[in-house]
């Protein structure tokens, strides 16, 4: 599904990656971790394109097709949705309101229909006039995960979503991951909690920028 191939990147003349490669398999749950500043966030940005490559032997290919050089709105139409760990909900706009922004390039119908697919998520369907403010942490992370899935996405690249969760909306995430790879999608979830080992198919270790097998 995903070949990633000698990335390395930074920010201004900081280099934070260097020569990272790795691959994911169609629908597998891939787990990147490592200690804070290790470069586990930067990988995925690098990957989506928010981020230069600096080194001109990098390559990421998906699906069989070379996306190295693809701006971040072309990555959602070849499949790929990117999911920060902040800013990935419309704090000012109700479930149902963030659910048609982040499908505004599909049609009205399109829009009604994917919108019934992400409501098969916990809660979101209930809490459809809510905003964001009046969701709990859980809730708020289900409402990210659901403006990604409007766009039916093949492989998803996940920064920390559990973040801040207790143990009881930990599981709930986890569960609906678990569903979605039943679904063939496949994702690369940042996280540095190695109790989340156990759902992932495989996990990645960063250090100090270096990628290592774990």
């Amino acid at each position: 599904m995903l070949e990633v191939k000698n990335i390395s990147t930074g920010y201004g003349k900081k280099q934070v990656i260097s020569d990272v490669s790795f691959t994911i398999g169609d629908n597998e749950i891939v787990l990147l971790t490592g200690g804070n500043g290790s470069g586990k966030s930067t990988v995925l940005k690098c990957i989506y394109g928010l981020l230069p490559k600096w080194n001109k032997d990098a390559e990421v290919i998906f699906n069989g097709k070379n996306i190295t050089n693809l701006p971040t709105s072309e990555m959602v139409k070849q499949g790929i949705v990117y999911i920060p760990q902040k800013d990935n909900y419309f704090e000012t706009l109700t479930v149902h309101e963030n659910l048609v922004v982040s499908g505004s390039t599909y049609s009205n119908e399109d829009i009604k229909q994917r919108e019934q697919e992400v409501y098969k998520l916990p809660h979101l369907k209930d809490y459809s006039n809510r905003t964001p403010f009046n969701l709990s942490g859980g809730e708020r992370q289900l409402l990210a995960l659901g403006n990604a899935l409007m766009h039916k996405p093949k492989l998803i690249l996940y920064d920390e979503p559990f973040a801040g969760l207790d143990e009881v909306n930990t599981k709930i995430i986890v569960d609906e991951l678990l569903k979605l790879k039943e679904q063939k999608i496949g994702m690369l979830i940042v996280e540095h909690k190695s109790i989340f080992d156990t759902f992932a198919d495989r996990v990645l270790e960063m250090e100090l920028g270096k990628l290592h097998m774990k």
